[in-house]
């Protein structure tokens, strides 16, 4: 391990030393493979949380709601090293709770990381970062969660209800409202529910959305700051970013979304088209990563998140017409108010191989990558921004090799870049 890494990024994050672009650090893969623990390490507990929310009518039962779940674990730490201070992790599009716990390599277990290696343990990010000390709740959004391994991926249906299988209409009925208003909602719920600290919201991909809405929604707790790694935007800026760079019209980029009440199944060739693969991934090729995860990741994510993620809004008729749903029910993922980050620090982790968030773009100039992009609308917002460029990462960088130091690096950016924040 390295002292004189850790003085790096440190500098980077206080004094803004190193720093290229305004705000971003080109971290060196020895610096980020050899970033020493900023805390001692410590036990932790795991607690599986859940709770139900009532949404939308079903057309079935006109005189009841729509009973949604949201499931997680609460890792609490033996010892808080940082007081009053949470971190709440959101999955992409077609994950889980998972995504954050265990690697696709590594066992299936929560080995006490005081006296094994955490470098060769192999566990999941949110494992490392609670044995720094930090309390943690994993979260799995409305059907996206299973206690029991999915079936082949054609025939998987999303346990809205945990334990329970929708038919064929209730499935096209909940598919057509399912929004990230009823997503919102049921993750404020939980937080609520175990948490009472301040906290940071880390959503990965499409779960980056989540920290630009919770305030606006409502939310108790106090949001300390801007955390992500491959993380998403609010779409209305998605969408500007989609008119100054894509190679397709808006409607030819929604015409896969068409059928709005169906579920978009993954793929390992969609793995490797999308870029998810990387030099930094020791289970091998995606198709090993599809058989490792088979039992425990969903593949599947709803279309009508995908449209209101990727700002497809150019269905917006057809979307009323389908989910009968007023207007402030829809896209609010284009009603995120960066007045909301006014005294707010924002840290963004990006791999140099992620495809989506930090390659494309890249070919008209650094502007329009995706993450720069994003942060330059941030900058008259935000009272600071730091992003760090890792090579060698994708967008999984999080589950690939020497994840451990990722969790060191966020850690590290609570402690030293947060910490007056």
């Amino acid at each position: 391990m390295s002292q004189e890494a850790m003085n790096r990024l440190i500098d980077a994050l206080k004094q803004g030393a190193g720093l290229k672009d305004d705000f971003i650090y080109y971290m060196s893969f020895d610096d980020y493979t050899n970033l020493p623990d900023p805390f001692s390490r410590t036990t932790f507990t795991v607690e599986e949380v859940s709770h139900r929310i009532n949404r939308y009518p079903n057309p079935e039962k006109p005189d009841q709601l729509f009973d949604w779940d949201i499931h997680g674990r609460l890792f609490t730490p033996a010892r808080r090293t940082i007081p009053d201070m949470a971190v709440v992790m959101i999955h992409g599009g077609a994950a889980n709770e998972y995504e954050f716990i265990f690697t696709p390599d590594g066992p299936e277990k929560y080995p006490d990381l005081t006296k094994v290696d955490p470098g060769k343990a192999r566990v999941g990010v949110a494992q490392h970062v609670a044995s720094l000390g930090i309390t943690v709740l994993t979260i799995s959004l409305p059907g996206h969660y299973s206690g029991k391994p999915w079936p082949p991926i054609s025939e998987r249906r999303p346990e809205f209800i945990l334990g329970k299988t929708p038919g064929d209409a209730e499935l096209k009925n909940r598919l057509a409202v399912y929004t990230f208003r009823m997503c919102t909602e049921a993750i404020k719920t939980l937080v609520e529910k175990n948490l009472e600290e301040s906290i940071f919201m880390w959503g990965h991909s499409t779960g980056g959305e989540y920290f630009y809405l919770m305030e606006q929604y409502g939310l108790k707790n106090r949001l300390i700051g801007g955390l992500g790694f491959g993380t998403g935007m609010p779409a209305w800026v998605r969408k500007e970013w989609d008119l100054a760079c894509a190679k397709k019209s808006p409607e030819e980029r929604a015409a896969p979304f068409r059928n709005l009440t169906d579920l978009s199944r993954r793929s390992a060739a969609g793995y490797v088209k999308s870029g998810y693969v990387g030099p930094n991934q020791p289970w091998g090729d995606a198709e090993r990563w599809f058989e490792l995860e088979h039992h425990r990741r969903p593949q599947f994510k709803p279309f009508l998140q995908d449209i209101e993620h990727s700002a497809h809004d150019v269905l917006l008729p057809a979307i009323k017409k389908a989910s009968g749903l007023p207007d402030d029910e829809l896209f609010i993922t284009y009603k995120s108010d960066l007045n909301r980050l006014h005294g707010k620090k924002m840290l963004h982790i990006v791999g140099e191989h992620d495809k989506g968030h930090w390659i494309e773009g890249g070919e008209k100039s650094l502007e329009f990558r995706r993450e720069v992009y994003a942060f330059k609308r941030f900058k008259p917002f935000a009272q600071d921004l730091r992003l760090i460029v890792v090579p060698r990462l994708t967008h999984y960088g999080h589950v690939e090799s020497h994840n451990e130091r990722l969790a060191n690096l966020m850690v590290t950016g609570f402690k030293e870049y947060f910490s007056n924040a």
